[in-house]
């Protein structure tokens, strides 16, 4: 890395740093102390697992942070070396505007990549692990327990099977008091109630149930000690319908989403919310595309009017992202073009504004 890419990459880690610290304060007042305050009246945890929260539930914001700390960082930066005119005397040097833009351009597409590896390798873990500790903390309030599993499969547009358990067991692959509805032409045909049921690879086992078969004006009941259900869905698909979707990594939303498609259920909100998991960290990437053109002005006090206008920039871009998300859960919208046009949008204006530069 030449000399110039270093001292402008020096210009910006300082003000990045302040960015993130103060985005995260700003989000972590607003949502997580929030649910932390509500969790400790409400359920009476502990400051120990209140803590263990916080540090759990972070993440999820320090994704929204990092582009907004970038967009912050380059437009303080520029601000400076515009005020103090170092930006006249690197030009004066040979230097173009567009030169200085690069180290700019890959520092944002490094921020971005971080960001998208958090995204995928921390938050869900952290999310499924903070979703577990509010369960328990359920459990000892007295309070409905949330692994209870509820399941509604559908096929050409009629409901197939409802099953329903009080609790699912990943580790055991296994289903507690499991019941289930089984369906023809729209109308429930047999009833499955077992003691448990045991997952055996492509279908259930259901142990110690019976089953009442109903017809028009009489029904029968077959008990049994072990009967294989023809219920094909997996407990790691039965886990996912329970958990949300910013508990899932990229790979496990893709093919839940190809299991919902199949059940003919709507996947919009789903689709959205895989295609922000790499739109949202990469609109770091085209933050550092428009705040280069925009943060170079003669100025002082640039640090003030540099978060200011970050923070118009930043608002206005999750508006629109958020505008552009209820168009696609109300079918208006393609999911990938919700998710991706406010960064499409953002990296043309950008380029422009850059190429509007003297060189």
């Amino acid at each position: 890395m030449k000399l110039l890419d270093r001292y402008l990459i020096r210009e910006i880690v300082p003000p990045f740093a302040f960015g993130v610290l103060a985005f995260v304060l700003l989000f972590v007042s607003a949502n997580i102390l929030f649910k932390l305050t509500q969790l400790i009246t409400e359920l009476g945890i502990s400051l120990w697992t209140a803590s263990e929260l916080f540090l759990l539930w972070l993440p999820q914001w320090v994704v929204y942070t990092f582009p907004l700390a970038t967009l912050v960082a380059i437009l303080i930066a520029f601000g400076r070396l515009s005020g103090d005119s170092e930006l006249v005397a690197m030009h004066a040097g040979g230097i173009s505007f567009r030169r200085l833009v690069v180290p700019l351009i890959a520092a944002g597409l490094v921020v971005s990549l971080a960001t998208a590896a958090l995204n995928e390798f921390v938050v869900p873990a952290a999310t499924r692990l903070a979703d577990r500790i509010v369960r328990e903390a359920n459990q000892r309030a007295g309070k409905a327990s949330q692994e209870s599993v509820y399941l509604k499969e559908m096929s050409g547009g009629e409901v197939t099977r409802l099953v329903y358990a009080d609790r699912l067991t990943l580790r055991t692959e296994e289903m507690t008091n499991p019941l289930v509805v089984w369906f023809e032409h729209g109308r429930p045909v047999m009833v499955t109630i077992a003691q448990r049921g045991r997952w055996r690879g492509k279908n259930w086992e259901m142990l110690n149930g019976v089953n009442w078969i109903l017809q028009s004006g009489w029904s029968n009941t077959v008990a049994f000690k072990s009967w294989t259900a023809e219920l094909s869905t997996s407990p790691r698909l039965m886990a996912q319908q329970a958990r949300s979707p910013g508990g899932m990594t990229y790979r496990e939303l893709r093919q839940y989403i190809r299991y919902a498609l199949r059940q003919d259920r709507a996947t919009a909100e789903l689709e959205l919310t895989l295609y922000q998991k790499l739109s949202i960290p990469f609109a770091s990437l085209v933050f550092a595309l428009i705040a280069p053109p925009l943060g170079m002005r003669s100025h002082r006090g640039s640090s003030a009017i540099g978060m200011g206008l970050a923070i118009m920039i930043g608002f206005a871009y999750y508006v629109v992202g958020n505008y552009l998300a209820v168009m696609a859960q109300q079918g208006a919208l393609s999911p990938f073009w919700a998710a991706w046009l406010p960064n499409v949008a953002t990296a043309l204006i950008g380029l422009g504004l850059i190429l509007k530069v003297r060189k």
